[in-house]
């Protein structure tokens, strides 16, 4: 590739790293998808704004695996008063979690494009 003055060494690094992050960020943040995914059906009056809110918890548990979402995800501990940022359901407050603040978009954001980098997408990884 270099021969022909391709970075194509640069751009498969590139993706290699997205990929090999994300899939660290899902494996350390499976046993909460897990345990949000079980309760959503054990509980026979679940709304859509109930599943909103579990994504979220799971949206931030991912972030926390992100190293460029450190200031993200350490602002949206103190907007939602969380009392341990390893552990977001100690002190969870659903009143707390609200995604119209300022704060959640650079988020939610980043998990997204976190996703796009490692060849998937938030909502695909929640839905296996």
């Amino acid at each position: 590739s270099s021969a022909v003055g391709s970075d194509l060494d640069d751009i498969w690094m590139t993706l290699e790293k997205g990929r090999l992050e994300w899939l660290g960020a899902l494996n350390s943040a499976h046993k909460l998808k897990v345990t949000l995914k079980e309760a959503l059906e054990k509980d026979s009056e679940r709304t859509e704004k109930d599943e909103v809110d579990a994504k979220m918890v799971w949206m931030y548990a991912l972030s926390l695996s992100i190293p460029e979402l450190k200031d993200e995800s350490e602002a949206w501990a103190r907007v939602v008063h969380m009392e341990d940022r390893m552990n977001p359901l100690k002190s969870y407050n659903v009143d707390h979690w609200d995604c119209k603040k300022d704060e959640w978009a650079a988020l939610d954001l980043g998990v997204q494009a976190a996703a796009e980098r490692g060849g998937s997408a938030f909502q695909d990884a929640w839905n296996l």
